[in-house]
């Protein structure tokens, strides 16, 4: 039964994030008026742009996990850069203040990402000892 349940673990965190990326974007373009009221709240804004980002990120990822295998890694270009792009035009219509404070706090939230997952993914890499190659020449 686990079995099955870690097949579709990408499919469900996909569809959840995607869902989730997508009720961020609606609430923040529906407030939009709100955001616009106090410095505060434009920030604010760029912070919640920020997991839309994280969000959308993580629906592109286990989507290509799905059609590309489990060893599929995002790469800076072009998922990455196409999530932060996407994130920061979404956040341009609300404020351009909120375009420019997600970029910031999504590269934050991107460097944890970066740090969590290099810590728990990757395996340390072995190397074997090579014979020295013995060259015809003596040092003199």
């Amino acid at each position: 039964m686990s079995k099955s349940i870690s097949t579709k673990s990408p499919l469900i965190s996909a569809i959840i994030s995607g869902i989730l990326s997508f009720v961020i974007f609606a609430t923040l373009r529906f407030y939009a008026h709100w955001f616009n009221t106090s410095q505060i709240n434009t920030l604010f804004g760029g912070y919640l742009f920020s997991w839309m980002f994280i969000l959308s990120l993580t629906c592109v990822s286990n989507a290509e996990t799905l059609v590309f295998g489990a060893d599929f890694q995002a790469k800076l270009v072009p998922e990455i850069l196409l999530c932060l792009i996407m994130t920061a035009s979404a956040a341009g219509v609300v404020h351009r203040v909120c375009a420019t404070t997600s970029i910031f706090f999504s590269l934050v939230g991107l460097y944890f990402i970066n740090r969590i997952s290099s810590k728990y993914y990757n395996s340390p890499v072995v190397v074997e000892d090579l014979p020295l190659r013995k060259s015809g020449k003596k040092n003199k």
